[in-house]
This record gives C-alpha cells, sequence and structure tokens, in this order.
C-alpha cells in the first residue's frame, strides 16, 4: 500500500556526512547515494535531485546547511514532493531545527521517508516516536559535545598539542609546545613591528622582505591574535601579555576605524594625554576636520583634559620638531661607509629563496632547516641603509620628503621615528624620539 501511495512521487535524495569516522563505518556519500537511488528505483520514484552537506554536523542550524536549504527551496516550488534519507540522524539531531523544516514540508504538502527505519507522523503515536527519537539524539550529541570539550581543556591545561599545524614560533616535544628558538624571533619581531606600524599589510610586506615568510592578511590576523604566544592555553610565552594585550587594543581601534569608512588617523596609538596619561583617540567632525581628544574626559569626566586638538596643528608641531628627533641619526647616516652595489648579490639570494619557498610549501623542508637556510640568506637580502640627504639642513629635506606621502605611509613615518608625543591641556607638545 505504501508503495503504491509513493509510486511516481518526485524525490529529493538528501544525504550528509559529518567525520571521516562516520564514513569508515558506512556512512559515507557514495553509501548513502547508492541506497537511496536504489530504494528509489525499487519504489517508482522519480528523483528529482541529489542534495549533498558534506562534513556538516546534523547539530549545525539548518540555515548553515548549503544543500538542505536548496533542498528546501525545491520543496517549496513543488519539484520536490518526497525527501528521503537513510536514518533519522542524518536529518535531524535538534529538535527545534526539525520542526521548523517540517512546517516547510507541511506547507507545501510534502512527505520525508527514512529508508533504513520505521517511521510515520500521520498518528499522534508516530509523531511522539520521532520526537522521542529525536531528543535522545540531541542528548547524545551534547553528552559527546561535553566529552570532547573535556578532554580538550584537559590537553590545554597540559600543554599539549589538540591537532592541526603547530603555531610559528613552537615545535612539537613530548607531545607538547615548546618554543623554537628560530621562528619565536620572528614572532617576537612581528609583534614588535605592528606596534609600531599599526598596519597588517605594512607588516605583511615586512615579513616578506625580511624573512621570506608569505602570509595572507587573515593568517596574519590569526597570528597576532593568537593566545598561546602570551602564555595561554598551556603554552609557553614568546611575547609578554603587556605587548600582546597592546597589539589586541591597536588592532581593535583600526577595526573601528574601518568601520567609519577606512580613514586614516596619523596619530591614533601615538597622541597621549599629558594629564592622564591615556591615549588620544582620533574623531572626524564635519566629514572633513580631524581633532584628537581623551575620551576620559569625554566619556567619563575624570581627566582635566578638556582640549580638542586638531590633527594639522600636531602635524605642524611635529614636522618643526624634526630637527631634533632626527639629530641623534645623523652621525649615523653621515658616517655609513659607501657600499657595494647589493643587487647581483640579492637577485642571487631571491632565487635561492625562492627555491626554498618551493622546497617548504611541497613539505620538503621543515621550518628550522627553512629557517636555518633563510638566516644564511638574510645579509644578502638586507635593503642598504638610506643615504644621507644631500642638503646641509638633513631635517628640511626629511621634511619635503614627508610632504610628498600618503596618509598610510605618513603613518608609518610618525610610528617608525617616535614613540609619542604628550598633548597637554594648554596645547603644549612633547615629543618622546625614537633611538637610534
Amino acid at each position: 500500500m505504501e508503495q503504491e501511495t509513493q509510486a511516481g512521487l518526485r524525490a529529493g535524495l538528501y544525504i550528509r556526512v559529518s567525520t571521516e569516522e562516520q564514513a569508515q563505518h558506512g556512512l559515507s556519500l557514495p553509501d548513502q547515494r547508492a541506497a537511496l537511488e536504489a530504494y528509489a528505483a525499487g519504489h517508482g520514484l522519480t528523483v528529482a535531485g541529489v542534495y549533498a552537506d558534506e562534513g556538516i554536523s546534523a547539530r549545525k542550524g539548518y540555515r548553515k546547511r548549503p544543500a538542505l536549504l536548496r533542498l528546501l527551496e525545491d520543496v517549496a516550488a513543488g519539484r520536490v514532493e518526497l525527501v528521503l534519507f537513510t536514518r533519522l540522524d542524518r536529518w535531524f539531531r535538534s529538535v527545534g531545527d526539525y520542526y521548523e523544516v517540517q512546517r516547510v514540508l507541511d506547507g507545501a504538502g510534502a512527505r520525508w521517508r527514512a529508508i533504513r527505519e520505521d517511521y510515520e507522523t500521520v498518528t499522534a503515536s508516530g509523531r511522539l516516536k520521532v520526537n522521542i527519537m529525536l531528543s535522545v539524539a540531541q542528548d547524545e550529541a551534547d553528552r559527546t559535545g561535553e566529552r570532547i570539550r573535556a578532554v580538550f581543556e584537559g590537553k590545554r591545561a597540559r600543554g599539549e598539542v589538540l591537532s592541526g599545524k603547530v603555531p610559528l614560533g613552537y615545535r612539537i616535544e613530548g607531545g607538547r609546545l615548546a618554543v623554537d628558538p628560530a621562528s619565536a624571533a620572528v614572532v617576537a619581531d612581528l609583534f614588535g613591528q605592528y606596534t609600531a606600524l599599526r598596519s597588517v599589510g605594512a607588516v605583511r610586506r615586512y615579513l616578506l622582505e625580511r624573512y621570506g615568510l608569505a602570509y595572507s592578511d587573515s593568517g596574519l590576523r590569526g597570528l597576532l591574535s593568537n593566545p598561546r604566544y602570551m602564555g595561554a592555553l598551556g603554552a609557553p610565552a614568546i611575547v609578554d601579555a603587556e605587548r600582546f594585550r597592546l597589539v589586541q587594543q591597536l588592532r581593535q581601534q583600526r577595526s573601528q576605524r574601518a568601520a567609519e569608512g577606512g580613514r586614516v588617523y596619523l596619530f591614533t596609538g601615538l597622541a597621549f594625554c599629558a594629564e592622564c596619561g591615556r591615549r588620544l583617540s582620533g574623531h572626524t567632525v564635519s566629514g572633513k576636520y580631524i581633532y584628537y581628544r581623551c575620551t576620559r574626559y569625554e566619556t567619563l569626566h575624570l581627566c582635566p583634559h578638556r582640549r580638542r586638538t586638531g590633527e594639522g596643528a600636531l602635524e605642524e608641531a611635529l614636522t618643526a620638531a624634526l630637527a631634533e628627533g632626527l639629530a641623534p641619526w645623523a652621525p649615523r647616516v653621515r658616517q655609513a661607509p659607501a657600499a657595494e652595489d647589493p643587487e647581483p648579490a640579492r637577485a642571487r639570494a631571491r632565487r635561492k629563496l625562492e627555491k626554498l619557498q618551493d622546497l617548504y610549501l611541497n613539505d620538503l623542508m621543515d621550518r628550522a632547516s627553512y629557517a636555518r637556510c633563510y638566516a644564511a640568506l638574510r645579509p644578502a637580502l638586507e635593503a642598504p641603509p638610506l643615504p644621507a640627504p644631500a642638503e646641509e639642513d638633513a631635517a628640511e629635506s626629511w621634511v619635503g620628503l614627508y610632504r610628498q606621502l600618503s596618509r598610510p605611509l605618513k603613518k608609518q613615518f610618525w610610528a617608525r621615528v617616535a614613540e609619542g608625543v604628550d598633548v597637554s591641556q594648554d596645547g603644549a607638545f612633547h615629543v618622546r624620539w625614537r633611538s637610534p
């Protein structure tokens, strides 16, 4: 009787597997598809489509299962009248999601069938059975998740490696993360450069030029936000906690500026309130005027610094003080011996570096060997020092060069030469220059 009522219906075959372990236990996508196609052929059904969600847990919200969403669209459009799957747990393990999807099927007059299990939703007892089995499956998944989390937490507490690649700066010793001195130095430099440059793109280019390490912006953000580097999750620390927190603060500030339209504030992170010591935040007025102000006064009124300092005035004060800031650098620049043309040696080093990268990316060389070989090439890859300005007044020459820079490069310039500028309530500026 059931075969007669199903005959001729347009069926959508839904298959899903979430893990390799399930695939090894006969739940692979090909196995499920073969079983469903055999069932459809034996019951006179027309296969309207196959909908496969691979590597997706049934506990995930159904809106995060793309094949299931396509199936529901076809059900709503009348292209699928019967949904077939092998077992109920291939369909859902969440009671709430099950009933949301069931409303879509009911609205279109469609049905479902688990070909390896006996379920029906016509009678009250049948619906109760489905509800009980889904609740059991959901509880089993919850308990499994709790066990896995407990195991992971224990491994983290003991400093053991969970899975995946070892983060840059570490190696595995006895099943635990240990500091790799060669690459740990790169990590420390990475955090130091970000606090100076405050730009993921600029740091990405720096790592490529200095160390030959190619990262995407998203990969670099992942490194900068990895809490292991400050000693969390049972890993030995490479970066001190204060530096790590500063980098997170700077990244958050950049994200906020990006949300405001990508405007570049030259002195965010460099300008400080002389009264309370907090960083001044940049703000735009009327779409074009940039000011820096003490948020401790603006939001909490806990600082007497009421002054709003225009970016133009701050920029002019710093450029006027360049002679003072660059004075310690002048002897080093003037006394630097003339170097031979480095270009031929650098070209040879780059060719060797390309070969090293091919070996590393194809897993023919480990990270430690790569780091040692790269260290040998670094002298030839290093850029020569900038020549001293030709004019007698070095500061004036540097100001002329500075005026030609784009705003992002101007921001990098100040980050390179100044540690900060203290702005007082009476409008006075005190610049803290970096040492050569």
